[in-house]
């Protein structure tokens, strides 16, 4: 009987260290990347960067899927299901975590405890262009057009944050963008140049430059609180829609539960990662501000966004694309 009993005792001591040895352990195999639209846009190329230079930190290899659908919910509420093991991690825009009551119509999701936030990683103002055969070259001469067109101005979107970005437009300057989903940034460019829509809010990397510099794209605006150094002669938006600033905040998240020992251990991979000078650089190409958080900042920037949304939606019904 006492040898049973010392036998359950081991056991028992056994069982309760399990989950600290498992701790420790992490990671002993690859830890996928999820980042939620396809592959080619700007977040994109942050995903796969920030993964190349965790995986050193991590030891293990930190591999990029790209889980597409529903304006990023599909990939986010796969996120939300896993394991809470630190082995499928979340890399999407807050906006995109903030929409998920909405593009996946789950009213039991909560954008901040759904989800372990683990850190912000970089923010970036929009900037809106357009096609070519539209008659304006600045935000004024646009919205002085755009009011003429009885049937509105299509506008490419690729995902929630683009959506909003068009819903406060249009109440703020009393016009009318229609949105054309499409699955990811690349797709929506491609869309613009070929004339398939007019107008297009995306990011000043350095692929939207030269194509400005080309005449292929023109700039009416930017989204920013002020004029983008990257851009010579791109107006704030908000200089005519008062109160207009929307910038886009990639972040980092896990499952919901995720340990301690596991979240710090990601962490520090990100925090490490977002010191390299390489990846300081690449951010800067793309118009990207380095602007690395903690989790609990990241639940900040969170709580704003749904403010933000909410108030988007007080102006328009947004419709997701699947």
């Amino acid at each position: 009987m006492t040898l049973n009993r010392r036998t359950l005792l081991a056991a028992t001591c056994a069982l309760a260290l399990a989950p600290s040895v498992h701790a420790q352990a992490y990671p002993d195999r690859p830890v996928k990347l999820i980042f939620t639209y396809a592959a080619g846009g700007g977040g994109d190329a942050l995903t796969r960067l920030l993964a190349q230079h965790m995986s050193p930190t991590l030891g293990q290899p930190v591999v990029v899927e790209n889980r597409t659908g529903a304006s990023g919910g599909v990939g986010t509420m796969a996120v939300a299901r896993s394991p809470a093991d630190g082995y499928t991690l979340l890399l999407t825009t807050v906006t995109t975590v903030v929409q998920i009551p909405m593009v996946m119509r789950d009213k039991e999701f909560d954008p901040v405890k759904s989800l372990t936030p683990i850190a912000n990683i970089s923010s970036q103002p929009l900037v809106l262009v357009a096609h070519p055969s539209v008659p304006a070259d600045n935000f004024p001469a646009f919205v002085e057009w755009s009011r003429k067109q009885p049937d509105g101005v299509h506008v490419a979107v690729a995902g929630p944050t683009l959506e909003v970005a068009s819903a406060l437009v249009n109440k703020g300057a009393n016009i009318k963008m229609v949105n054309v989903p499409y699955r990811g940034a690349a797709p929506a460019f491609q869309a613009l140049l070929g004339g398939e829509v007019k107008l297009f809010f995306t990011v000043p990397t350095a692929s939207t430059l030269e194509f400005t510099k080309q005449g292929k794209v023109k700039v009416l605006g930017v989204t920013s609180a002020q004029a983008s150094p990257l851009i010579a002669g791109a107006e704030p938006i908000g200089k005519y829609v008062p109160g207009y600033v929307q910038d886009i905040n990639f972040a980092v998240w896990g499952p919901p539960g995720l340990p301690a020992p596991v979240l710090a251990k990601v962490s520090e991979a990100i925090r490490v990662a977002m010191t390299a000078p390489e990846i300081k650089e690449r951010l800067n190409a793309m118009a990207m501000s380095p602007a690395h958080s903690d989790p609990g900042k990241l639940v900040s920037i969170t709580e704003h966004e749904v403010a933000n949304i909410k108030r988007a939606m007080e102006v328009a019904t947004i419709k997701y694309g699947e």
